[in-house]
């Protein structure tokens, strides 16, 4: 089913592997941080970064898994798919209503970290019932859903380190 696929999937796997690792940097940068800030933070900032490149190597090792049917690596996208939507709702939910030193996020921040993560989950979900139904469009929609969970995660994650980065305060 993926057979002239694998060197693709060999990448998009490495580069999920080396992005979690860069958000446990990103972490280290947060030393200055107060604890309850930091946790509430990266449960809806960095928490969905990682979760989105667990699941792009979820499916790039599914992917390179030898014999995989159509409907068994359907059944993994949908449960990726279902999984990573919700997570869309919740971290739209709780960045609206979060305040980083009672001043409210920036507006993209629900947009970027939920809505458009919700989006590539509900195209990911499509891919899964193309795989589910034979369709050979699947494994281009699966890359695609792979590509912009990528992207998204690296702006995301360039996001974060931006913000994070040491800064003079106000009026310095």
């Amino acid at each position: 089913m993926f057979e002239s696929w694998g060197e693709f999937y060999l990448v998009a796997g490495g580069a999920a592997a080396v992005l979690i690792g860069l958000i446990f940097v990103v972490v280290t940068v947060m030393n200055d941080r107060p604890r309850s800030s930091v946790l509430y933070g990266s449960r809806l900032y960095m928490g969905p970064i990682v979760l989105h490149m667990s699941f792009v190597l979820v499916l790039s090792g599914a992917a390179l898994s030898p014999g995989i049917s159509g409907r068994a690596f359907a059944g993994i996208a949908g449960v990726i798919a279902l999984w990573g939507a919700a997570r869309g709702v919740i971290s739209i939910s709780g960045i609206r209503r979060l305040r980083i030193d009672d001043v409210a996020v920036h507006w993209t921040d629900a947009w970027y970290y939920g809505a458009m993560p919700l989006a590539i989950y509900l195209g990911l979900g499509a891919v899964a019932i193309g795989f589910w139904n034979g369709a050979e469009w699947a494994p281009y929609g699966l890359a695609a859903a792979v590509v912009a969970l990528l992207l998204l995660s690296i702006r995301d994650e360039y996001d974060l380190v931006t913000w994070l980065t040491p800064r003079p305060d106000e009026g310095e």
